[in-house]
């Protein structure tokens, strides 16, 4: 009978110290997972603050690259009668069409990119 409860007592003792370790894990976990939680709060608002900053850069160059691109599209058209495909003119304004064309679907994304942050920090 004293060689079972002796037994039963080690079980006892085995098991609390098990749980404790086991107390001890779990708590060491959810502070990481905290901690990981935090850090994709602050990366998320970096990211988020500098596809802003971006988006405001890609907006300037936008509207400066179509303003030229118009009054050169205008000029052009105006001269077309005396111009061909290798005239400078005519070289630079399909230059500024590429360049705002590329600075449109840069501002797409950048503008996708906000949104998409916006929508996982309400989540």
């Amino acid at each position: 009978m004293r060689r079972y409860l002796f037994i039963i007592l080690l079980g006892v003792v085995a098991l609390s110290g098990c749980t404790s370790k086991l107390k001890k894990e779990n708590e060491a976990l959810a502070q990481e997972i905290a901690e990981r939680r935090e850090a994709l709060k602050e990366h998320q608002q970096e990211s988020l603050k500098n596809a802003q900053q971006e988006l405001g850069r890609t907006d300037s160059l936008l509207e400066e690259t179509s303003r030229q691109h118009d009054e050169l599209h205008q000029w052009v058209m105006e001269h077309a009668a005396s111009l061909d495909e290798k005239s400078p003119e005519v070289i630079r304004l399909n230059e500024l069409r590429a360049r705002r064309d590329s600075l449109k679907e840069r501002f797409e994304v950048l503008a996708e990119t906000i949104k998409y942050i916006h929508k996982k920090q309400k989540e």
